[in-house]
């Protein structure tokens, strides 16, 4: 019994769940959001913020961003989704962010935005292991197993650049 418990638990940690190898002793901030109210050709944007990354220092070891896209199905009016929409596809967001993010004492990924824009919902983390987030996301999509079409990318951003927009959003 105790080597068929041994072996579960090799296999377990070896296919990544909890390993945060580049996260072990990171204090991760608390999620804070902030939300903004904008606009882009003509059309209405809501951005939710993580404000809590306004002053984190280990970026470089989240030197990854991810970028998932998801197209509403049901929209109201200028590009937003209706309300059922939208708790719809924020519900699926919320069971990938928490797949992506992995041990909440050792995430893989911080939240760092939710961009609702004409028609399509952009969800943004920085990540520490892109692979896992890869192949994860990789795998819902080669199965066909989402809800709504979406696609991704992940680029390196050791200094978040490409996101620092979202971590100066005021209060």
């Amino acid at each position: 019994m105790n080597k068929l418990l041994s072996l579960i638990i090799e296999l377990f940690l070896s296919v990544g769940v909890c390993r945060g190898q580049n996260t072990a002793n990171i204090k991760v901030p608390e999620d804070k959001y902030v939300v903004a109210e904008s606009s882009a050709d003509g059309l209405p944007a809501v951005i939710v913020a993580n404000a809590g990354l306004r002053n984190f220092k280990h970026k470089k070891q989240y030197g990854w961003t991810c970028s998932l896209v998801i197209t509403y199905n049901n929209l109201a009016m200028n590009g937003m989704p209706t309300m059922e929409e939208s708790d719809f596809v924020f519900d699926y967001i919320e069971k990938l962010d928490a797949d992506i993010k992995g041990c909440a004492d050792k995430p893989n990924a911080l939240f760092v935005a939710r961009i609702t824009w004409n028609g399509t919902c952009e969800v943004i983390w920085q990540v520490s292991d892109p692979e896992r987030v890869h192949e994860y996301l990789g795998g819902i999509i080669k199965n066909k197993t989402y809800p709504r079409e979406m696609d991704y990318r992940i680029e390196r951003d050791e200094k978040w650049k490409g996101v620092s927009m979202y971590t100066k959003i005021k209060e």
